[in-house]
């Protein structure tokens, strides 16, 4: 019984020293070592196509790593920039357009409050001057936090753009040096005890992390067309950008398209647009019919993990590190697991 006891108190204290470790590496350590992380792992994916280019055209292995890299950065560049200013077009178009929506907004008010006056009895008049007389206090509030807010916010990201940059730098040349002596960096870590640890669980931690966050991205990226090409086709002149931030808030894990789509539908068919009611509709349901189809297919049994567990790692990782715990949760439990079961 003794030892039993004592085996579970060990196995309790092994949990909470792996824990703590995870924490700690996670919290300051990550962000230290990130660029290195992502230039290892774009190294492991281009050293084939490297290899077999350096075996049929006889280049040396530093030129290929180099061209490749540039390239693939280059491209992603491009398509980036492509992106961004078609979403800036947009946000620039709103902006102009702001005293329309404003009217528009106006017009909707006063709709409401006549139905409102058609449901309960009270006044529509009544209704619209309670709110008026509210709203220039509501406005002013508002314009005080904001703007106090709005520019801290804008030097914080020049700041953070210059960072981007850096890091973008740091990966760009990592990977080519990774690239370079790939074989030679993989051997020395397999050599070491320390380093076949560390391979044992990062590969362990890749196929379980790598099958979820792939499989996010993907079902993001498909439900982001869905929306675009729905919002595209319904005559939405900001498509683009509704539809990518409706695919973000799908991929949060308490949020999802209907945090949208169904406010939206609601609105528009108060306002009389029945047949556009109808296609945000249809878009919504297409989109969690495909996150329900596409999500076990994807992820299948790679991850390992219980769908109860994956929710309550998220749930947590948001209380500890913030808005990136929906994804550093998940890896933290996978990081633990894996360390458990290795060590």
């Amino acid at each position: 019984m003794k030892s039993e006891v004592r085996e579970g108190g060990r196995r309790i204290g092994k949990i909470l020293g792996i824990t703590l470790a995870v924490y700690v590496c996670i919290r300051w350590l990550l962000p230290l070592v990130i660029p290195f992380f992502i230039a290892f792992l774009l190294a492991k994916l281009l050293n084939p196509l490297v290899e077999k280019l350096e075996q049929k055209l006889r280049w040396k292995r530093t030129i290929w790593s180099s061209l490749l890299v540039s390239f693939l950065f280059l491209l992603l560049a491009v398509l980036l920039f492509f992106f961004l200013k078609t979403l800036l077009d947009q946000v620039v178009n709103v902006a102009d357009n702001l005293e329309a929506y404003k009217k528009q907004a106006q017009v909707f008010f006063y709709d409401c409050c006549g139905q409102v006056e058609a449901f309960t009895g009270i006044e529509a008049q009544a209704i619209r001057k309670g709110v008026e007389e509210q709203l220039p206090g509501l406005m002013r509030n508002m314009k005080d936090k904001a703007v106090p807010v709005l520019m801290n916010g804008t030097i914080s990201y020049a700041r953070n753009m210059f960072i981007c940059v850096g890091i973008c730098f740091v990966v760009i040349v990592s990977t080519i040096l990774i690239l370079k002596d790939y074989k030679k960096i993989r051997s020395s870590l397999e050599r070491h005890p320390i380093g076949q640890i560390s391979l044992k669980v990062c590969r362990r931690t890749y196929e379980a992390g790598g099958a979820y966050i792939k499989a996010q991205l993907m079902i993001m990226l498909i439900i982001s067309v869905v929306c675009v090409a729905g919002l595209y086709l319904s005559g939405n002149k900001y498509a683009l950008l509704a539809g990518c931030s409706i695919g973000i808030c799908d991929a949060m894990p308490f949020l999802g398209t209907g945090t949208i789509f169904v406010p939206w539908a609601l609105i528009v068919m108060m306002q009389g647009k029945y047949m556009l009611a109808a296609i945000y509709t249809v878009i919504y349901t297409i989109c969690t019919l495909l996150r329900e189809v596409l999500e076990p297919k994807l992820l299948g049994n790679k991850l390992g993990m219980h769908p109860l567990s994956v929710i309550a790692s998220m749930y947590v990782g948001l209380g500890i590190y913030g808005l990136w715990g929906f994804a550093l949760g998940p890896l933290s439990y996978i990081l633990i697991r894996e360390i458990y079961l290795t060590i």
